[in-house]
């Protein structure tokens, strides 16, 4: 009998620490939205959970991520391992690339890889996709104080820079396209004034680039509806009023093909007892003309968990 109670806690022992380096996280929130497209109005609900499960043993590490939008069905969106063999780091799988201002999250691909390691501080990636049969090649480092990587790509090369100045965060990226009329960079500029963060942002486009990024100094340049050469500059404003996160910012869009617009954004975000948070959004495109203008406000319930 005694034999058997030692066998049991050994066992209940070993299963505890083989379960401590597994965790499940996730968000879940729902939506209500109201849109005014020129007197037409609509009204719509949407629900979104998301479920991260990782896992590590070492230097290896699992990441799966699982979608159920709208509770009709699971989707398996991001799921990828990595590890280490000596110096070099390994990803392999599948995962969502990430929006810059240049490019927004691209349709997930399977045989995603990266190899990467670091000579002598500077971080040197190598990243490609079965599927398209692209390389990149990445450097990035700091160099007095400037954070900068260079993309090297099959089609363009891009490089970014970031430092902070007397207070000032800079920013700056450019793309050079080995299509014609395909470069484009942008430049950010922000600075916290009596606790208000003030974010200044111009971007700018040959005539056959298109921006097409969703970051939150230009909103989402595709949904609302940037084009080919278009220009963009914005000025934002972030603080905290109550405990409320409050924001706002003006995008004006300089149109290479059809008509200018603005894009005018204003948010707030509370916090709710359980953990959860209710946000706020309003969004008013300008355009000109009588039957180009547009309103939508939505609240947005969310959870962490």
């Amino acid at each position: 009998m005694k034999k058997q109670l030692i066998a049991a806690a050994v066992a209940a022992t070993m299963t505890s620490v083989a379960m401590a380096d597994i965790s499940i996280t996730g968000t879940a929130k729902a939506n209500y939205k109201n849109k005014d497209a020129n007197g037409t109005t609509t009204d719509t609900v949407t629900n979104e959970v998301d479920l991260v499960l990782a896992g590590s043993n070492g230097d290896s590490k699992v990441h799966v991520e699982l979608s159920m939008d709208g509770g009709s069905s699971t989707n398996t969106e991001d799921a990828w391992l990595s590890t280490k063999v000596g110096d070099v780091s390994i990803k392999a799988g599948t995962w969502n690339p990430g929006d810059t201002v240049f490019t927004g999250n691209a349709t997930r691909s399977t045989g995603n890889w990266i190899l990467s390691s670091s000579v002598s501080g500077v971080k040197i990636a190598l990243e490609g996709d079965s599927q398209k049969s692209a390389t990149k090649t990445t450097f990035s480092g700091d160099l007095g104080g400037v954070n900068l990587k260079y993309n090297m790509k099959h089609t363009s090369d891009e490089v970014y820079a970031s430092t902070d100045l007397s207070g000032f965060a800079l920013g700056f990226a450019t793309i050079s396209a080995d299509a014609a009329n395909s470069d484009a960079s942008y430049v950010t500029l922000s600075k916290e004034l009596n606790g208000v963060t003030v974010t200044l942002a111009d971007a700018n486009a040959d005539s056959s680039y298109t921006f097409a990024g969703d970051t939150s100094y230009f909103g989402d340049s595709a949904a609302n509806g940037v084009g080919a050469g278009d220009d963009l500059t914005s000025v934002k404003l972030a603080g905290s009023v109550g405990g409320n996160k409050v924001s706002a910012r003006f995008v004006s869009v300089d149109s290479a093909a059809s008509t200018d617009f603005d894009v005018n954004t204003f948010q707030v975000t509370r916090p709710l007892a359980g953990g959860s948070t209710l946000e706020v959004t309003y969004t008013d495109t300008d355009k000109a003309g009588a039957t180009n203008d547009t309103e939508v406000l939505d609240f947005e319930l969310a959870v962490k968990f």
